[in-house]
């Protein structure tokens, strides 16, 4: 019996676009040539074998309403393995180059949303590419699955059942923690939930009756204090100017990654700057990475707060295997405009800290998954509205401590990138395992055709960390910076990036040593904290609820 499809898994099917297709994608890279029969008995029993893999995509004939999940009569495990072969040379810089142009190509919607390419003379060895449609499941729960049709043991047998999976031990933490501290997440959930259901109603009004818009006090009752207030902040937010990152896309993508870092070398950061902690050190790794490349495109960016939507997994511990979208999505400031290492990694620790106590994630993802339900178009207006605030995408997985073996050979490295939205060009994915880091980027090739000068940029920044907690110079201040942390504590209504402040600031002062992080508004922050009331809730709603209908 047909399957209807969950709002949530709806609302990434409706997003599909040629410039920005909706495919999850990854990488395991082999040193040694795979067995293909192996590799066919290991796709049959281990992915396979679960129900979704078997199913395709019915969409409503009405064009209203979610999809079904079908089951596949004619499914056919062969028409979702392909084997193909790099160039002579097969080096790295082609494998990138093969999966770049892969990922163009749209999956076949006559068949379930896969597919899976052994790319073989690879060096010594091989790459399979897994490509996997969004509405199937998010990112998390992907990874989790894909390394469940692994092994430990390098001598384990040829699979004949589907492995029982299990909680993986991680690296590092996920990207972000969340401990709501104005409710349950199920509060919030609800919350997100109701506000997108009321505004579901009202758009479904506005397009029928363009005068509609009349009623807003009714509109506000019915929305909780909380999630106006998050609605209400994506709305003054203002959309990121126009960069390499983000703008005009083009249908060409690249997809690059790093070579492999040891964590031993990011834990000597993390321990020499107290309170921070790997994660901290990743993102303002890529932070300064980022503003490095915009300086090499003669880019301004000592006025310059970048925003990133970061994916945040709401399930339960060990609820990763289950497939389906139940991730939700916040919006990360990045202080671009810091040119000093440390002063811009303990920055992005206060921004990050702030964030671990936002109700945000919760309501974003009862609002997505409700407005799921809309028609395709009116989702990819939403999405539009709160995708183009941000110029790119930051995601963290963390996978599994030991080596692997995929049809009895060894995973040398993995990868993993996810797809953007609307003008987004940018995707930068994090990923651990055995013991390693490794950085990809995925981007648009008309706005960013380089992608190598910011790999090499992030190699730079990480390095001048290493040789600072080595040298011992971590501890000494910066001549001049671009900070204006301390005028934004002075002057609370200047928003950051209204004006330039360049003086002395000691590094030894630790932003998040001066207190509870809740306590710590971001400089823009201030003018949120009239949001609960009634006048201001109207008016953020009733531009949200124009730009939909439009």
């Amino acid at each position: 019996m047909p399957e209807t499809m969950t709002n949530a898994d709806n609302f990434w099917l409706c997003m599909d676009d040629p410039r920005n297709l909706m495919v999850i994608t990854a990488v395991m890279e082999f040193e040694e040539p795979l067995d293909y029969n192996r590799l066919y008995a290991t796709i049959d029993t281990r992915l396979a074998c679960f129900p979704r893999f078997k199913k395709k995509v019915q969409r409503p004939i009405s064009g209203i309403g979610a999809a079904k999940w079908v089951t596949d009569k004619n499914f056919d495990l062969r028409s979702h393995i392909h084997r193909i072969g790099l160039p002579a040379s097969g080096q790295k810089s082609d494998l990138e180059e093969v999966i770049s142009a892969l990922q163009t190509k749209s999956l076949d919607y006559n068949k379930p949303l896969w597919d899976i390419h052994l790319i073989e003379n690879y060096g010594k060895g091989c790459a399979l590419f897994f490509r996997i449609h969004h509405c199937m499941a998010d990112g998390i729960a992907l990874v989790h699955v894909l390394l469940s049709t692994a092994d430990t043991d390098p001598d384990a047998p040829w699979p004949e059942t589907k492995p029982v999976p299990s909680k993986r031990a991680s690296d590092f933490a996920p990207l972000f923690v969340f401990n709501s501290m104005l409710g349950s997440a199920k509060d919030m959930v609800s919350a997100g939930q109701k506000m997108g259901k009321t505004i579901i109603k009202e758009a479904r009004k506005i397009l029928t009756k363009p005068g509609y818009l009349k009623d807003w006090g009714k509109l506000s009752a019915h929305i909780s204090a909380d999630a106006a207030k998050v609605l209400s902040k994506h709305t003054i937010m203002p959309s990121d100017p126009k960069t390499a990152f983000k703008g005009r896309l083009g249908i060409q993508k690249r997809m690059i990654w790093t070579e492999p870092i040891p964590l031993d070398k990011i834990k000597k950061v993390g321990k020499a700057i107290s309170t921070t902690t790997l994660n901290d050190v990743l993102v303002a790794t890529v932070t300064g990475a980022m503003r490095r490349y915009l300086k090499t495109r003669n880019t301004p960016v000592n006025e310059l707060d970048l925003h990133v939507a970061v994916p945040v997994n709401i399930r339960r511990a060990g609820r990763e295997f289950e497939l389906g979208n139940k991730f939700s999505l916040v919006f990360l400031r990045l202080p671009i405009y810091l040119d000093d290492p440390v002063l811009r990694l303990k920055e992005v620790k206060r921004r990050m800290d702030q964030l671990k106590f936002s109700p945000d994630p919760y309501i974003n993802f009862g609002l997505l998954s409700t407005i799921g339900a809309l028609p395709a178009p009116l989702v990819q207006r939403a999405a539009k509205i709160f995708g183009d605030k941000a110029s790119g995408v930051l995601t963290n997985v963390p996978g599994p401590k030991e080596t692997l073996y995929f049809a009895g050979k060894k995973i040398a490295n993995f990868m993993f990138w996810v797809p953007r939205s609307g003008m987004i060009g940018l995707g930068v994915s994090i990923m651990s395992y055995n013991g390693n880091v490794t950085i990809g980027i995925a981007c648009d090739d008309r706005l960013m055709p380089d992608p190598e000068t910011m790999l090499q940029g992030f190699e730079e920044e990480f390095n001048e960390l290493i040789d600072l907690v080595q040298s011992g110079k971590i501890y000494d201040e910066p001549l001049v910076i671009n900070d204006r942390y301390k005028e934004s504590k002075e002057q609370p209504n200047v928003a950051v990036g209204s004006s330039n402040l360049s003086e002395p600031y000691g590094i030894s002062e630790s932003f998040s040593d001066q207190g509870n992080p809740s306590e710590l508004l971001e400089p823009d922050k201030s003018d949120l904290l009239n949001l609960n009331q009634k006048s201001e809730q109207i008016k953020d709603v009733e531009q949200i609820m124009r730009e939909i209908a439009n």
